[in-house]
């Protein structure tokens, strides 16, 4: 393969701003489409260069951002050995600012012989020295395109290049999503010293970072993930090494949060067999988890809590019994969450979360709250997390032969709430069934108006947008006002939408653009940055939506001209919501009646008989 930056059809789509399809018929009736590299029948590579000339000869020449073409030739210049190791030489080679300057004019040669050198001199991240394979001159040009590309913002670069990582299907390590993190980060509310004892790249972390703790500590035991946490925590206290075979942080925390390794079956089972943090027994081999959430709550202090991803089986496995029922008599368990499916990096089956309190006071608690969320979907969650769903399961009635803490078994729809919850679905229906009909957008006339259109970036140059990208979110001060745009940074299906009221914090999964009000109005932004268009073209990564809003473009047009683009656009967001609102209650309606009528709490009525078949 060389040296040559390859693509997927997915990412030549991305590039040439139309649908996946399109690349398909492209390479069915063109015999001229490049051929493929690489790959496999399923997922061909296709060399870039090859693909740009291809579209350029037809008049559809690829928009490729700077990010995009360094994660690719990043990717190309480690494919012989773990991705990881590559961002993690980037991470070590931006925290040594000016280098790239300092060695400007050196040959390819003498640049790849002295960089590995003056990077290990210089960099203070943990993990091992960088560079571990050497450099040729062949793959300094990379280099230098990165240290000019990191000129004004390496952090912000390296958050791009990480991004593209976590989508990678090329990566060999499993990775905390940011969906994840973001629904973990829903439970926390204070912790003044947090530890995440498998940090991974810090997403943890990254996300929590805006709580208000006082410090983050991390340790992982991949020396390059190590590198990579470090660099994007500066202000964490991130070291390199097993946690579980030797804690590089012992003292206790506020709060403990972790998305541990699971199925590891060398954990340390052997050496490790008197340890003092098994408290509530000794893990067994094929249970490296229940090892992980022991030594989760070794670190955590009277009154801390602990919350760390789990794998549904851990509930329920018969080799894990003893330690589960040591965990509900010593009350240190409090809530088990089950999540829905596709929410872990590599697998796409559910998980549950484990929280857990060390009690200030001896004491066994009443229940233990079990919520289930299984069966929600990632819309839902972000709108709010369902810990009403839930139910208070009294400890003793888990203390039986099996100990099996998998919510679903405790978590029912009381019988006699059912009929209940149908008659105000039904009445919540109703009078929007009503509203409908007058509601539906018009007719429009049919035109082609050449719009001149400016970048969303170059509006915040000049101060008419004030953004802020979802992943400066946790840290951020930013009080989100009325007026304010928020864009869904990793939903496709969620659309931008203008806030009506005040929130305390921006959410973590959106970007917020706040507009100049004397110079664009909100209602027209949004709308436009929901075309089809823009979400071509904004879109970033390999294979996961992520909006990057810089990217995206509205027209230049006169203030009152916006206005009136915004008053439709307003209209028309709020019969979306109209349409959304009535088809969610309508499934209400319809499962609920199912549930009642298949368990016997519905008869059916006395019309409804008539017609049936006998």
């Amino acid at each position: 393969m060389g040296d040559q930056v390859m693509v997927t059809a997915a990412e030549i789509a991305r590039l040439a701003k139309v649908e996946r399809a399109a690349v398909s018929n492209w390479r069915r009736r063109h015999p001229d489409f490049p051929d493929p590299v690489a790959g496999t029948p399923a997922n061909p590579l296709y060399a870039l260069p090859e693909v740009e000339r291809w579209l350029a000869a037809r008049g559809t020449p690829a928009s490729i951002a700077p990010a995009d073409r360094l994660w690719q030739e990043l990717r190309v210049q480690y494919e012989d050995v773990r991705l990881a190791d590559g961002l993690a030489d980037v991470a070590s080679f931006l925290s040594c600012p000016g280098l790239g300057a300092t060695l400007k004019k050196q040959s390819d040669e003498t640049f790849a012989e002295r960089i590995p050198v003056v990077v290990a001199q210089n960099s203070k991240l943990p993990g091992g020295p960088p560079f571990s394979h050497g450099l040729r001159p062949s793959q300094v040009a990379f280099w230098r395109r990165l240290a000019h590309a990191a000129d004004e913002n390496p952090a912000e670069l390296f958050e791009e290049l990480h991004s593209r990582y976590i989508d990678s299907s090329s990566r060999s390590t499993p990775a905390t999503p940011p969906e994840l993190a973001a629904l973990i980060s829903t439970f926390v509310h204070s912790g003044d010293r947090v530890l995440d004892p498998a940090c991974g790249t810090g997403t943890l972390l990254w996300t929590l970072s805006g709580k208000g703790a006082k410090s983050l500590t991390g340790q992982e035991i991949d020396p390059a993930l190590a590198r990579i946490a470090a660099f994007r925590l500066r202000q964490a206290d991130i070291l390199a090494g097993d946690s579980l075979r030797n804690s590089k942080f012992p003292y206790p925390y506020d709060l403990v949060v972790c998305d541990p390794p699971t199925g590891v079956k060398e954990w340390g089972h052997e050496e490790l067999g008197y340890d003092a943090r098994w408290e509530f027994g000794l893990p067994p081999r094929a249970e490296s988890e229940l090892a992980w959430v022991q030594h989760c709550y070794a670190h955590v202090s009277p009154g801390g809590i602990v919350i760390i991803v789990m794998p549904i089986a851990a509930a329920s496995r018969r080799s894990g019994r003893r330690i589960r029922s040591n965990f509900l008599r010593s009350g240190a368990l409090r809530q088990i969450i089950a999540l829905p499916p596709r929410l872990a990096s590599s697998h796409s089956l559910g998980l549950h979360l484990w929280v857990l309190t060390r009690p200030e006071e001896a004491g066994i608690p009443q229940a233990v709250k079990m919520i289930d969320a299984s069966g929600f979907d990632r819309k839902q969650l972000r709108d709010g997390f369902p810990v009403d769903a839930g139910v208070a399961v009294p400890v003793v009635d888990l203390l039986d032969d099996e100990v099996d803490l998998t919510p679903a078994r405790y978590v029912t729809r009381p019988a006699h709430s059912l009929a209940d919850d149908h008659v105000a679905a039904l009445e919540e229906l109703s009078p929007l069934l009503r509203r409908l009909p007058r509601a539906l957008p018009g007719r429009y006339e049919r035109t082609e108006v050449a719009m001149s259109m400016v970048p969303i970036a170059d509006l915040v140059k000049t101060g008419s947008i004030l953004l802020l990208l979802n992943r400066e979110a946790p840290r951020s001060d930013l009080r989100p006002q009325p007026g304010d745009i928020l864009v869904p940074a990793l939903d496709p299906s969620a659309a931008p939408t203008v806030l009506g009221k005040a929130l305390d914090h921006p959410p973590p999964d959106c970007h917020l653009l706040r507009c100049e009000p004397a110079v664009l109005d909100p209602h027209f932004v949004a709308g436009f940055l929901r075309s089809e268009a823009n979400l071509r073209q904004a879109v970033t990564g390999t294979g996961t939506f992520r909006y990057d809003v810089r990217r995206a473009v509205i027209p230049r047009m006169p203030l009152a001209e916006q206005r009136r683009y915004g008053a439709e656009f307003r209209r028309l967001a709020e019969f979306a919501d109209l349409l959304h609102r009535a088809a969610a209650f309508g499934e209400d309606v319809v499962r609920l009646a199912h549930d009642g009528l298949t368990s016997g709490l519905f008869d059916l009525a006395p019309d409804a008989l008539e017609g049936d078949l006998t």
